[in-house]
Parts: C-alpha cells; structure tokens; sequence
C-alpha cells in the first residue's frame, strides 16, 4: 500500500520528469510568447478531468479501474473502457523509453546503437513495475527531492545567466487565444496522462478521502514547474528560437557555462531527465500492467513480464528517430488520442456511475 503523500509524489515527479527536457507547449502551434498562458489552460483542464478518475478511484476503494469497470459497464464494456487507457499507458512507455534513447544518442553519443540504451531503461522499469506500488511509491519521495534540488539549482543559473525576464512575455495575446488554445493540447494529455495513473494506483492507496486532493495538487506542482520551464525557455532563446528547437530547455542549458564551477549545465539537466523518465516509464508499465491483470483477472507482474518483452522490438527499431518523437506530441496527435480516452474510458465508466449512484447500486 501507499499513502496519499506517495501518490502526490508519484504522479508529479513522473509529470516532471517527462517535461524537463521536452517542451510541447513551446513548439506546438504558434503561441510563441504567449507559451505560459497555455500551461495554465492545460493545467488547469487536466485537473479537472484527472479529478474525475480520482473520484471514482476514492468511490471503489481497493479496485482498479480493470474491476470496476467490469462491475459498472459488464465484461465486454468494462475491458474496452480499461483496454483504452491501460494501452495508452504503455504505448507512451514505449515512446518515452525510445525518446530518451534518441535525445542522449543525437546530443552526446552519435556512434551508439538504440538498443543500448532503451533496453536498459525498459528493463529497469520492468524491474520497478514488479517491485510494485509500494516500492515506488517510497522511491518517489527520494526521486522528488533530488529532483527538485537540481531543478531549483538550474534555474537558478538561468536567472544569472540572463536576468531579463518579462520583456520576453511580451505582447500578451498578441495572436489571439487560438494558438493559446493549440499550443495547450498537448500538455493537457500529458497533464491527463499523468493525472489518471491514479485509476491503477488508487487501488493501493491508502485514506482513499484523500486520493482527489493528492492527484489535484501533483498537477498543479508539476503545472506550475511547466510555468517556469515554458518562462526561462521563451525569454532565454527567444520564442521562434525555442520552437524551432526540439529540446529547447537542453538547448538553453548547452549554452550556459561558469567558468571554473560549471562547465556542462545540460548533462546535469539530462541526468535528472533520464532519472525522472525512467521513473515514469516504470510508473506507466506498472499502471498498464494492473489495469490489465485485474481486467481479465491475472497478476499484474505476469502482464508486466509479457509486456516488456513485446516491448523490446519496437523500443530497439531504428525506424524512429527525434522528428517522428516530436510529431507524436503534436497538437492533432495528442488532442485526439485525448479525446479517445475520455470519450471512451472517463465518460462511459463515470455515467455509468453516476447511472448505479442513483438507481441505488441496482
């Protein structure tokens, strides 16, 4: 089991750690200066619809998603519902364990092969996702503050490097709220993503009053380092300089340098990248797997095994590379596949709810 504080702990860290390096909300549509404004919006309404999985996860205390799903929509309906989201939980493990790989190899070690780093990284959040909840959920603490150390450190550096923040905020809403909107999308799934772990994890969850709160709180700590990422990427290279980037906040660090005290800012910045992405891929593998396991009533370490091996091929292909990454965080990309996990995971299984609610659980 875990407590509250775990969860809080788990779904922020793993939010954190996905969006250090990678900056949808500043090179997807055109809001360019106006990027900050997007995280709040997309901050905001994944709040809101994560804060829907977590209310049903506080009403079916010691079931997952793959139970009660079944109990509320039947066999058929309930496996379609969990199969929608436990699927996306581990399609985005795939792609983050391929995107780490990709980012380290184009920036640092040309000459090494994928394989040789995803492998790794998949095969420790295999171990991870057997170790179970409760052993990531004590990590999260630990992860979470050697986190947020090197994140306030580094920032810290950006403000000395260039003190001159607000001019670059500026003019606000200049292009409207569409772009505003656009550029939102895609951190709202990720904020979303992030936020409906809850539904596998709420199972283990200790003081299920408390699972809401906890769930809301990690997205809006994770939403507000977004805030400060988005800031310092925007007015440090310039808006059209931090689209155009792929990993604009690797790209900021790179060009930072103290002489005699810190040489290399953007390898401290991708040691706690690799740290956080590891800890969400084994979060999102573990999540897949439990939702899984209790749909069709097996143990959750048996799907994680099969899991990891049927992810070995695609996480070793050499047919991606970082532009195809960058695509599958676009706004068309990740405004649909959101609107499938809503429309075919949340609203079903919450009406259906809300249906036994008032019928008196008939």
């Amino acid at each position: 089991m875990i407590s509250p504080r775990q969860l809080f702990f788990t779904l922020a860290l793993a939010r954190i750690g996905a969006l250090l390096v990678l900056l949808p909300v500043v090179h997807a549509g055109e809001a360019m200066q106006d990027a900050w404004i997007s995280v709040i919006v997309a901050t905001g309404v994944a709040i809101l619809i994560a804060w829907l999985g977590a209310y049903l996860a506080m009403k079916h205390p010691g079931k997952s998603l793959g139970r009660f799903a079944n109990d509320l929509l039947g066999r058929l309906g309930g496996t379609i519902a969990t199969g929608i989201l436990a699927l996306s939980f581990y399609v985005l493990c795939l792609i983050r364990v391929r995107l780490v790989s990709l980012v380290i190899i184009s920036h640092f070690m040309p000459r090494t092969p994928g394989w040789a780093l995803a492998i790794p990284i998949l095969l420790t959040a295999c171990y991870g996702a057997m170790m179970g909840p409760d052993t990531i959920g004590r990590a999260s603490e630990f992860f979470f503050t050697v986190m947020a150390v090197i994140i306030v450190a580094s920032l810290a550096v950006f403000y000395a490097w260039s003190p001159e923040r607000v001019a670059g905020l500026k003019p606000v809403l200049s292009r409207g709220l569409g772009p505003v909107f656009a550029a939102s999308v895609p951190a709202t799934f990720l904020g979303l993503v992030s936020g409906l772990k809850v539904l596998a994890l709420g199972r283990f969850t200790t003081e299920k009053g408390k699972i809401p709160k906890a769930t809301a709180t990690a997205l809006l700590i994770s939403g507000l380092a977004l805030l400060v990422f988005a800031i310092n990427a925007v007015t440090a290279l310039g808006p059209a300089q931090a689209q155009r980037s792929v990993t604009p906040l690797l790209a900021l660090a790179s060009s930072v340098s103290i002489e005699g005290v810190l040489e290399r800012l953007d390898l401290v910045l991708v040691a706690a990248w690799v740290m956080g992405v590891t800890f969400d891929v084994t979060a999102l593998l573990m999540s897949s797997s439990i939702l899984i396991g209790d749909s069709v009533g097996a143990d959750h370490r048996k799907v994680t095994a099969v899991l990891f091996l049927l992810g070995l091929v695609p996480v070793s292909h050499r047919i991606t590379d970082i532009f195809t990454m960058r695509r599958l965080h676009s706004t068309p990309v990740t405004g649909i596949w959101a609107i499938v996990i809503a429309v075919g995971t949340l609203a079903p299984v919450f009406v259906a709810y809300l249906i036994k609610k008032r019928k008196g659980g008939s």
